[in-house]
């Protein structure tokens, strides 16, 4: 059994969307983006986490990656 890390993210630009979807396709495991609610949108996806960016009030990225906080660390808030 494996522990979902859960860690809240800022994106505010475009190039921040896209270093966060290429960092998150890097990952062999799922990657979501949250808004605390329980509403996800696929961190992989260009399309999802643009989504998320729009829709979402606060922005979370979860995983089962053991190093999530060590690899998403420049947009953790």
């Amino acid at each position: 059994m494996f522990k979902i890390s859960k860690i809240q993210v800022r994106l505010d630009t475009q190039k921040e969307i896209y270093d966060f979807v290429n960092l998150a396709s890097s990952i062999d495991v799922p990657v979501y983006l949250e808004d605390g609610t329980g509403f996800r949108a696929n961190a992989k996806s260009i399309m999802g986490v643009m989504y998320g960016t729009v829709e979402f009030s606060h922005l979370y990225v979860l995983s089962e990656y053991d190093k999530l906080e060590t690899k998403f660390n420049k947009f953790i808030i």
